[in-house]
């Protein structure tokens, strides 16, 4: 968008970005920007070398402007970043971090600062807002699309089961899959792959593949490989992680095992006009939003319990819901 946009069609454009995501990005959206600079995250918040190298590149770069779009910035990456880089000019989104003395320090750092029209909207109409803000261009999709189409990994059915998060209080427990994965084949005779990346996800699968015999591509698939066996599944069953916004993204049935932690942002793809991903809750979260209605719900607010409580019976009836769905309203595609 931005090299589009008649504001900056005359600029180069240099993306920093998470490395995580350099894959997808060469694959997909290399021709989005002129040149990039890649980040690790986990190198950067250990390694003091590693952070003066990279503010090193950046400062002799000589960047005109630099704009700071993530909704949530860490002070000390996205800020120390952009005051290395030095730019003559800056614009980023008024952050919205819990701690509301950092928002205050972050924001002053900028001369030019977005404040969305709705604090709660959902995550993919927030990056459309600010993108017509920075670029003055509008997204005109309702939702981020690849657009390609992917050779299945296997031509029989089969859904995805991207197990485990980040955190503890995200991840749906390894007896609840048992529970889930039992109850579905019953009715379905569909296969069932797991999927994870990190160590906790891989292990977490192993324990599951060993009482349940299901396939497991955790920790072996690299994430243009995971990202074909998405698009090629019937459909995708997840907890809070980057595997919903990849099912998302390439349009598949996608059922979302949540503790509610910021559900405005990323959990409640209805409000972004997405119909074919739904999300399941604890109870406790339920009767606590019917009482609040849309607020913050932040990480504090959530433990391992919550959505340990969430019951394998609850997760296949809203897979059910979603299959339904998608095969009377939405194509595959």
């Amino acid at each position: 968008m931005y090299k589009r946009s008649p504001r900056w069609q005359k600029h180069v454009v240099t993306l920093l970005g998470n490395v995580s995501w350099e894959p997808i990005f060469s694959e997909f959206d290399a021709s989005a920007v002129d040149h990039t600079v890649w980040v690790d995250k986990r190198e950067y918040l250990v390694n003091s070398s590693y952070r003066l190298n990279l503010w090193d590149t950046l400062r002799r770069r000589g960047f005109g402007i630099a704009i700071a779009p993530s909704r949530t910035r860490p002070l000390l990456l996205d800020d120390l970043c952009m005051l290395a880089a030095a730019p003559l000019r800056n614009m980023g989104s008024a952050n919205t971090h819990i701690h509301s003395r950092w928002n205050q320090i972050s924001d002053a750092l900028y001369q030019q600062v977005f404040t969305p029209s709705d604090t709660t909207v959902h995550e993919f109409d927030f990056n459309a807002q600010f993108t017509a803000w920075a670029s003055g261009l509008r997204y005109e999709g309702h939702r981020p699309r690849i657009d390609s189409r992917f050779d299945k990994p296997d031509p029989n059915p089969y859904i995805v089961c991207f197990v485990g998060a980040s955190v503890r209080s995200r991840r749906w427990p390894v007896k609840r899959w048992i529970e889930f994965i039992d109850l579905y084949r019953r009715h379905y005779s569909s296969r069932v792959v797991l999927a994870g990346h990190t160590a906790a996800e891989v292990e977490m699968a192993r324990a599951i593949r060993e009482r349940t015999g299901t396939e497991s591509i955790a920790g072996t698939a690299s994430l243009l490989e995971f990202l074909r066996w998405v698009a090629g599944a019937e459909a995708v069953l997840t907890n809070d992680t980057m595997a919903a916004h990849l099912s998302a993204t390439v349009n598949r049935p996608t059922v979302i095992i949540a503790n509610g932690v910021h559900y405005t942002r990323f959990s409640e793809y209805s409000t972004a006009g997405i119909e074919n991903v739904m999300t399941v809750y604890p109870d406790v979260f339920n009767r606590m939003r019917k009482r609040s209605a849309r607020v913050s719900y932040n990480y504090p607010d959530a433990v391992s319990a919550d959505i340990a409580s969430i019951k394998a019976s609850a997760v296949f009836e809203t897979l059910q819901t979603v299959l339904n769905i998608s095969s009377s309203a939405i194509p595959h595609g």
